[in-house]
């Protein structure tokens, strides 16, 4: 009866509370006002923490002096000894977080004169947006493209904005495509009309970015500053994923703007298309043959470019088109389902994917499209070795 009970409980819990992902995501559906209000107020929180630290520098000095000239008491000498280590506390934390350092995201760095046609793709959406700030653009062996915001220093009132661009998402869309998906993320940076959304957005990973400095901090002075956030990061995250599935259906809009509503419907359903293929059928076979013939220098990249040259078949296609359209939404992601997404956007049905004359590699890296896809292999196979030994150590225990 009483595992019953708290069984019961548990499920209860999952649909009410606020900082479990069903929960706020319930909350934002239902109530989006009260929702908004504590997730801004959660927010808040993790700046709040960093600038305790700074108004105890400030104020205890202050209480300091007048306390002392009329401290008569053990009392009264009992609170200015905890008025004095509150300070020095208040030195030390601000001293460890406005010295705090960042790492920028690494990748194949991309520049204006190597690769025109990509910042003048950015100049255009950046007109449109309302020119919001990207200060880096990488090159990485992800399929994804994103923006990611990385704080100068501990206190995080200014950040870098480096765009991420996946090759695999170059080497298997078109270019119409990848304009309507890197529109979606000038757009979703810039903010309009959801500025607080996008805002709530891009902190779930600012803070993560804060426990992971913690985390490899040894000093003393890191350790009650990374206890916060370990409490603090993980009942953020869940508690602004509605804020941030809002953020994204809205920057599926701004990818609209950019182009027509069907070719962005095209190149969204595109992108979940091809991300299931590679992640179900690619990826997999790649590393089988690896674990078979130990030989990863069979260059994936290049094999994902051989095989996308033209787009997949028609066929092929179809069977992608079915199996994310049915597709519910993943409860750990941002991402809505397909099919959340379509509707946002006013469209009941997927686009299937046009032929492909010319990839999104080609077209913006130009000459430099052979020469990154063997940089990133080498790096691919690296990891692939490494992941066909854990396997076999694994198998092995």
């Amino acid at each position: 009866m009483f595992l019953a009970l708290r069984n019961k409980l548990a499920i209860f819990d999952n649909y009410i509370n606020p900082f479990n992902r069903r929960g706020a995501l319930r909350l934002s559906r239902y109530h989006p006002n009260a929702y908004l209000l504590l997730t801004l107020l959660a927010a808040s929180g993790g700046y709040a923490f960093l600038l305790l630290f700074p108004t105890l520098l400030v104020s205890m000095p202050v209480a300091l002096y007048f306390s002392l000239p009329a401290a008569v008491t053990p009392l009264q000498w009992f609170a200015i000894v905890n008025e004095l280590l509150l300070t020095l506390l208040g030195a030390a934390g601000t001293v460890t977080i406005a010295t705090m350092r960042f790492p920028a995201p690494s990748g194949l760095e991309l520049d204006q004169r190597g690769f025109p046609r990509l910042f003048e793709l950015l100049k255009e959406l950046g007109e449109l947006y309302g020119n919001p700030r990207i200060d880096r653009v990488i090159l990485r062996d992800r399929f994804d493209v994103r923006i990611v915001k990385t704080p100068r220093s501990g206190f995080s009132f200014t950040t870098t904005h480096t765009l991420v661009i996946g090759l695999p998402l170059l080497l298997t869309l078109s270019p119409i495509d990848v304009h309507a998906l890197v529109a979606r993320r000038v757009g979703q940076l810039a903010g309009r009309n959801s500025r607080i959304n996008s805002w709530l957005y891009y902190l779930r990973d600012l803070w993560v970015q804060y426990l992971s400095h913690f985390e490899k901090c040894h000093s003393w002075l890191a350790r009650p500053l990374w206890s916060f956030y370990r409490w603090y990061v993980p009942r953020y995250r869940s508690l602004a994923l509605g804020a941030a599935r809002r953020s994204e259906l809205r920057a599926d809009l701004y990818a609209m703007q950019a182009i027509n509503d069907r070719d962005a419907v095209r190149a969204i359903g595109g992108q979940a298309m091809i991300d299931d293929y590679l992640t179900r059928v690619f990826w997999p076979d790649v590393v089988a043959a690896a674990s078979s013939s130990m030989k990863p220098e069979k260059m994936p990249h290049a094999r994902m470019a051989e095989l996308f040259q033209g787009g997949l078949p028609a066929e092929e296609i179809t069977v992608l088109l079915k199996r994310v359209a049915g597709r519910r939404s993943n409860p750990h992601s941002t991402m809505p389902s397909l099919s959340e997404r379509l509707d946002n956007m006013g469209h009941r049905k997927a686009l299937p994917l046009k032929p492909m004359p010319v990839s999104a590699a080609q077209f913006y890296l130009g000459k430099a499209c052979e020469q990154y896809i063997q940089l990133m292999d080498k790096r691919s196979c690296e990891k692939i070795r490494a992941k066909v030994i854990k396997q076999a150590n694994q198998k092995r225990r």
